[in-house]
């Protein structure tokens, strides 16, 4: 009889569905002044495929708690809040609702935030959110990931081939659709691009958004500092939840009702004070739920907390299988190192999604380096049924989420093949949008240091008191720089950047890395990279500057301004690329603009940069005092001073 009633709300709900997507299909053509040679029916019967398959992706959704059944997006759904601004005391604070009218208003919206604070859950009910207010624009949604698997990056081609309506795009259709503005494209991921494709995707992004004023353009991505130079695009921060929406979101989710309620009368302000960390973020604050009966006491550190849960997961899936005890392939112990060596092999070669060839060649390579004899399927099976720890995402394999990836290559890297860390840690400190290279300092700090720090600090104390002794903002620039890039599309006095290049100088090579590994080691960090410190006060004049040069009716100018140093002195250079160009005068007026300005520009990167290094230097040299402590105590405690 319950089994009855489910397939009858299902068949109903399936009907709602239908007839929402039809209606907002409908309510898109009746705005059309120009119906594009295509009937009603035959605009609506085109498009209702693709959001047909949206919405059952969009609002049936994976996660932790639901263990291999998906549920309903509006089931647990609790609305984000957003930040705009970066300095700590001068955020303002967003509704999603307020986010949202800016977005249908016209802004173009970054949103942006760490791993598992619900970015894609909230663009994914943003889909269903467009669809059914029944606006004049169709909501395209893009999954970014899916460009790394193409030879030739086209995002607007791309964007027509999700939309599965080519008996309707024929003859410059979505050309037209696209010139009146009738897409909301919101483009999930970007941080899930290679980074070999990231700079095409950028600039394509950008591109549309500007070539198409009148359709609107969000996109999704992780910390990145390219965002600060998408001048059209508004930045939004998802915060973290309050203490509200941490109890909104478990009060939700479908869990153990008695976990639950001791869970939620734990969660009074003193517990979420001191596990703030953690329950700021919805994937966080979910494995802790999940976590929080089996343990007396919640981690403190990243590592402990994400080594909590795939305890909890590894027991939970069975534990509510009335009993049933699932058959592994490999023992715990066997089953953790396949897994971390899996999760290392892919992480290093930025593998986030697998096809079944994929996912058997990197099983089979773990296997192969512990020379373990377990069958390949059968250890698939392990990874996506008994721990849950990956999942089926159409004809792909994902993990659960890719925060799972980042915890287990680190615990290889320190653990398992240790004796490659040099090697691991170099490549991680490099890779600044994810906690790899901090969980792998949290899990080994002595390691760390050695394979990593120790190498690197005599050269970096070597390289700050050169820049203390630069007598001028440009002969300390000089120190850091070889050359300064930026190119700026300028159409009707609006500048964008199309591209940047920063080119380190020759002693300067490999300490920026260096600066930026010891950032990320720091939870409490005041200041921004010296990189986006430098480029935000660059970037702000020259764009200044070129609008105030540009004439007010141009189309499509490309200008590259090159800022070169060498031997205490710099060299500007002021270029038309494009097939527009600006004036001689227009170009003498920019550089006219900088040279007065140098000045000041190179002393204000040279004091706020200098700042930056003054911390660095002084977080080194705590971690040299500790690291020596730890020697010296250990050499006592085994009688080996």
């Amino acid at each position: 009889m319950v089994a009855k009633v489910e397939q009858e709300t299902k068949e109903i709900a399936a009907q709602a569905a239908a007839q929402l997507i039809k209606d907002g299909l409908g309510a898109i053509f009746d705005s059309l002044n120009d119906k594009l040679s295509l009937g009603r029916a035959q605009f609506i019967e085109g498009f209702e495929r693709y959001c047909s398959h949206m919405y059952a992706k969009n609002t049936q959704i994976r996660t932790l708690h639901s263990k291999n059944a998906p549920v309903s997006l509006f089931d647990i759904y609790v609305e984000s809040s957003f930040e705009v601004g970066e300095d700590f005391f001068d955020k303002e604070r967003f509704s999603e609702k307020e986010l949202v009218t800016n977005f249908v208003n016209g802004q173009r919206v970054i949103v942006k935030g760490n791993g598992g604070s619900g970015k894609t859950v909230f663009l994914k009910h943003l889909w269903v959110s467009l669809l059914k207010q029944k606006k004049e624009k169709i909501p395209v949604f893009v999954e970014l990931r899916r460009l790394n698997d193409l030879q030739t990056i086209n995002v607007k081609s791309f964007c027509r081939s999700e939309l599965q309506a080519e008996s309707v795009l024929t003859n410059g259709v979505f050309e037209k659709l696209c010139e009146r503005g009738r897409f909301s494209f919101i483009f999930d991921g970007f941080d899930e691009v290679v980074r070999d494709k990231r700079r095409i995707v950028e600039r394509q992004i950008i591109e549309l958004a500007d070539s198409y004023r009148d359709c609107s353009f969000l996109v999704s991505g992780r910390e990145d500092d390219r965002f600060s130079s998408w001048s059209d695009f508004e930045v939004y921060t998802v915060a973290p939840l309050s203490i509200e929406e941490v109890r909104e979101l478990i009060e939700k989710i479908r869990f153990d009702t008695k976990v639950k309620k001791k869970f939620l009368e734990a969660l009074d302000e003193d517990f979420y004070q001191q596990h703030k960390s953690f329950l700021s973020s919805p994937l966080l604050a979910v494995m802790m739920l999940m976590t929080f009966n089996e343990n007396a006491t919640i981690p403190s550190k990243l590592t402990g907390f994400y080594d909590s849960a795939f305890q909890t997961l590894l027991t939970w899936h069975d534990a509510t299988k009335d009993s049933f005890q699932r058959d592994r392939a490999l023992s715990v112990d066997e089953f953790r190192v396949v897994f971390s060596t899996f999760a290392l092999l892919s992480y290093y070669d930025s593998v986030l999604e697998f096809n079944d060839s994929e996912l058997r060649k990197y099983i089979g390579k773990a296997l192969r380096y512990h020379k373990f004899l377990a069958e390949i399927e059968d250890v698939r099976l392990d990874f996506c049924e008994s721990v849950n720890l990956l999942q089926r995402d159409g004809l792909k394999y994902v993990f659960v989420h890719r925060s799972f990836q980042e915890y287990f290559a680190a615990e290889c890297a320190m653990h398992v093949v240790s004796g490659k860390a040099e090697k691991f840690l170099d490549v991680f400190s490099k890779r600044l949008r994810d906690n790899v290279f901090l969980m792998c300092f949290e899990l080994h700090p002595e390691l760390t240091f050695d394979a990593y720090f120790e190498p690197r600090v005599s050269r970096f104390h070597e390289f700050h008191d050169k820049l203390k002794l630069a007598k001028t903002g440009v002969e300390f620039l000089g120190d850091i720089y070889s050359e300064v890039r930026y190119e700026f599309l300028v159409r009707e006095s609006v500048s964008g950047l199309m591209n940047i290049e920063f080119q380190p100088a020759h002693d300067a090579s490999g300490m920026l890395d260096f600066i930026d590994a010891c950032q990320r080691l720091r939870s409490d960090w005041p200041y921004g990279s010296a990189v986006s410190v430098m480029h935000k006060i660059f970037y702000d004049f020259l764009r200044s500057a070129i609008r105030k040069a540009a004439p007010q009716n141009s189309t499509e100018i490309v200008v590259r301004i090159s800022i070169s140093f060498e031997d205490g002195n710099f060299k500007l250079s002021v270029r038309n690329i494009g097939q527009e160009k600006l004036a001689i005068d227009q170009v003498a007026s920019i550089r006219s603009d900088f040279l007065d300005s140098s000045d000041v520009l190179f002393n204000q990167i040279r004091t706020d940069v200098g700042e930056i290094f003054q911390a660095i230097g002084n977080f080194v040299g705590e971690l040299e005092k500790d690291r020596e402590e730890k020697s010296a105590s250990i050499d006592d405690i085994l009688g080996l001073a």
